[in-house]
């Protein structure tokens, strides 16, 4: 019986510190990150974001421009339906100062609880708003057509070099989870160069 007992407690050990020694994939990314590289969409494109749309940016302070896309993760989704796709919001600047001292405030406006999500709140910059909404459905149906599309897409973003990006995410949490993957897929390019 103690030989047994003995036997539990070492295989407890062990798996605690196996568990413990787990690597991290991704490196930890800041939400403010410097970087000597001037990123441009095709930086992110071939790390497999898929660009669904061009903004306007005339009314982007110092923005040179700004797309709505998304990446499909070779991950299961949290559903367990699929893959993970996850949205994001890139806004271009000609460095990283110019992405902090003009982007940080207008990104604000769109992540978060307190986002000005429709044109009403008087948010600053209008493109890209409809994208910039979640619709969450009735999940009883009582109601026909019952969705609120007031909340936000975006709960965080990263301002890494020269970009801000808006990530998608339910919580301010999971946001900041898939800004560090998409900027983590980065860090490589960065090396080699």
């Amino acid at each position: 019986m103690k030989q047994i007992f003995i036997a539990i407690v070492i295989t407890c050990f062990m798996a605690t510190i196996s568990c413990s020694s787990e690597k991290i994939d991704e490196p930890l990314i800041e939400k403010i990150t410097p970087q000597t590289k001037q990123f441009e969409l095709e930086d992110f494109t071939s790390v497999g974001l898929k660009k669904n749309k061009t903004y306007k940016v005339e009314e982007l302070p110092k923005a040179l421009s700004a797309y709505f896309g998304f990446i499909r993760f070779n991950e299961p989704a949290e559903d367990g339906k699929g893959k993970k796709v996850v949205e994001y919001e890139l806004r271009f600047y000609s460095s990283h100062e110019d992405a902090i001292n003009y982007g940080a405030e207008y990104a604000e406006e769109r992540v978060g609880p307190n986002a000005k999500l429709k044109k009403t709140h008087n948010p600053r910059w209008k493109e890209g708003l409809r994208d910039a909404r979640l619709c969450i459905g009735d999940q009883f149906n009582t109601w026909k057509n019952s969705a609120d599309c007031g909340q936000p897409k975006f709960n965080e973003f990263y301002i890494y070099g020269n970009v801000v990006i808006l990530c998608e995410g339910r919580t301010q949490e999971i946001a900041k989870r898939n800004c560090n993957s998409i900027a983590s897929k980065l860090e490589p390019s960065i090396e080699s160069e």
